[in-house]
């Protein structure tokens, strides 16, 4: 396909979705509107990817970046991106949420899951958790939150222990990435987390059917799920729902999922909408990229334009094409989107790019409210990933979200989970070692 009469909205840099080597690429605006890119690799052909359904939201999206504040590198810039990850000098944002794998391993095998992809380590030790957790201070700051995942971290019998680490350390909150089957199976050990300094839930929970959940999560596990929620309830445990998007078998069910969290807003208080990507093992047929703007639309289709497109905006805390995000004011079905109390001045001016994305709006909620503990509301976050595909290497240059390996460097989460053709990552579980064709 040319694009020499089409419009050209920018230049950027991307990767032979075959190969991974690092090529040109331009992102342009179709004759219906779209956003699409094009890459051109001297081995494997010429690439134009579907990338957003509406360029004027998209240039809009990207011009609302707020200034970057980088950090400390920890690797040299030799290669060039995305191989030199560490940080690199290149990197443009700091870290506002790192994540730490404490396993590979997982009690269930998903049909999508992005961390598989045949190799599974041995688990950090302790002491390699200790020098993680020290070097995320070191370079990205005190008072962050941390993520704890994998794998399935419920694996590790000294998971009350791992938390209690990354407490002691100096993280402000420690939120366990979990598909729930243990904590929903036994609360005495739910507990034991709370404990150990837990502050909450980030439970992988992709649909309210349980013909979708299995189709997704290779059997049905609604009813796990759901008791995970409940003893959180019971113990007062915060849960944020993760939900994996994939067209055809879920993307329906937006509505239903915003219904429900608005009807359970004393445990459940955030909505993380991931479309599936490309990585790992992935095993759902006739997939097709979905952006923020493509998940928007579908959330004011099922809303009924309760909530609109134009209700999510991006989050400050990194590039402004990675995320969209509004909080919903009020309960149940009477509720408001809070960004439509915003202009653009004001969005500059009361967002805090250290926010984590997650919390971006929430933050300032809280920060405007006279009695913020009166203020009831869901955030949700459309977490855009990026594959070999769609890797837009001036979007990964200002991520804020970065995966620490054994080495205590970090790795910008779509460019850690990177594959090439044939599914070999580029940056192996916890940076052990380096895939030949990578190094």
């Amino acid at each position: 396909m040319t694009i020499a009469h089409q419009h050209i909205i920018r230049k950027t840099e991307s990767v032979c979705p075959t190969c991974l080597v690092r090529l040109p690429a331009t992102i342009y605006e179709t004759a219906g509107a779209e956003v699409y890119m094009h890459k051109e690799c001297p081995e494997h052909g010429v690439f134009d990817v579907y990338i957003w359904p509406d360029a004027k939201r998209y240039a809009w999206y990207a011009g609302m970046a707020l200034p970057a504040a980088s950090r400390a590198p920890q690797t040299e810039s030799a290669n060039g991106c995305p191989h030199d990850c560490g940080l690199c000098p290149g990197h443009e944002r700091s870290i506002t949420l790192p994540e730490v794998e404490v396993t590979w391993r997982c009690n269930i095998s998903c049909p999508v899951c992005f961390m598989f992809d045949g190799d599974i380590p041995a688990d950090p030790t302790m002491e390699e958790l200790r020098h993680m957790f020290a070097s995320i201070l070191r370079f990205d700051g005190q008072n962050l939150p941390i993520q704890i995942t994998g794998g399935e971290p419920t694996i590790r019998a000294d998971l009350p222990q791992i938390i209690e680490l990354a407490i002691q350390t100096g993280f402000e909150a420690v939120e366990l990435n979990t598909n729930g089957l243990v904590i929903g199976r036994d609360i005495g050990y739910l507990k034991k987390l709370k404990c150990a300094g837990l502050t909450n839930i980030y439970l992988q929970f992709d649909s309210l059917t349980p013909e979708a959940t299995a189709t997704l999560r290779g059997s049905d596990l609604l009813a796990a799920k759901m008791q995970a929620i409940e003893n959180c309830r019971a113990e007062n445990i915060p849960v944020i729902l993760s939900v994996a998007i994939v067209k055809g078998i879920n993307d329906q069910e937006l509505g239903d999922l915003i219904r429900f969290c608005m009807a359970n807003l004393d445990v459940i208080k955030g909505l993380a909408l991931q479309p599936a990507f490309e990585s790992g093992r992935f095993a759902v047929t006739n997939v097709k990229h979905l952006s923020v703007a493509d998940v928007a639309g579908l959330i004011s289709e099922q809303s009924a334009g309760q909530i609109t497109v134009e209700d999510f905006w991006p989050v400050g805390s990194s590039h402004p094409l990675c995320y969209g995000s509004t909080v919903l004011i009020g309960k149940g079905d009477d509720f408001e989107p809070f960004t439509r109390q915003l202009g653009e001045a004001e969005y500059r001016t009361l967002i805090d790019r250290h926010s984590p994305q997650g919390a971006a709006f929430q933050d300032v909620v809280s920060r405007l409210a006279e009695n913020p503990d009166s203020v009831s509301g869901l955030p949700i976050l459309i977490m855009e990933y990026m594959d070999a595909w769609t890797m837009d290497l001036e979007r990964a240059r200002g991520c804020n979200l970065a995966v620490t390996v054994a080495d205590g460097t970090s790795i910008p989460f779509c460019v850690y989970h990177l594959t090439d053709g044939s599914g070999k990552r580029v940056y192996p579980h916890g940076g052990r070692g380096r895939h030949d064709r990578c190094a």
